[in-house]
């Protein structure tokens, strides 16, 4: 079965079980003969349980769902068939069933334009949006932290001067240019340097 199906009729359950009480039920009153209870189980009880199913369905839902609207009618049908009243007249049936249908239909109409469930959605949207808003406020006032990338933070870090008292013989060491003999470049790092030093004692040993 496919799963939107499958959620759509799980959701009708409610639905069905209230529907189908009152319409197999409720004919036990009518009687052999048409009276006050046939029409005031025909024409009242069960086109209000159809509008009123259609109503609760779409601001509970907030959509339209046309299976609904079948209920009722299946279910009249099944209480036409179980108690004889299609023997009667069987094209009294078929608009009665015709007549449910369109009361689900426009039960889900009503539940549109009634104001009954608008008033707790447009509260929960009042409060919600000052929220919101102050968390957009926190984020645009929360300054973002700079990515540095490595070359950055090595050119961020301060140039380390070279003591020349670290090195017993100066004539070792040279450096690339001749006017900066103290002082190495920004991008050195300190490996670099400990592996200058490393590199001029062992050619002093040597």
């Amino acid at each position: 079965m496919n799963d939107k199906l499958e959620k759509t009729l799980k959701e009708l359950i409610p639905y069905i079980i209230v529907t189908g009480i009152l319409f197999l039920l409720l004919p036990i009153f009518m009687g052999k003969s048409a009276g006050f209870m046939t029409y005031l189980i025909e024409l009242v009880a069960f086109p209000l349980t159809a509008l009123g199913c259609g109503i609760v369905y779409k601001i509970k839902k907030k959509r339209n769902n046309l299976f609904l609207c079948l209920i009722a009618p299946i279910f009249y049908a099944l209480s036409a068939l179980l108690y004889g009243m299609w023997r009667a007249s069987w094209y009294t049936v078929l608009i009665y069933i015709a007549a449910y249908f369109l009361c689900g239909y426009l039960g889900q109409i009503l539940g549109d334009i009634l104001p009954i469930g608008k008033k707790g959605s447009a509260k929960s949207e009042q409060q919600s949006k000052p929220a919101e808003r102050q968390r957009r406020v926190s984020a645009e006032e929360k300054p973002a932290k700079p990515h540095r990338t490595n070359t950055e933070e090595k050119t961020a870090r301060p140039a380390r001067r070279v003591n020349v008292e670290e090195i017993s013989d100066v004539d070792d060491f040279v450096a690339q240019d001749p006017e900066k003999d103290n002082e190495l470049d920004t991008s050195t790092t300190d490996d670099d340097i400990e592996a200058i030093l490393q590199s001029i004692h062992n050619r002093k040993q040597q």
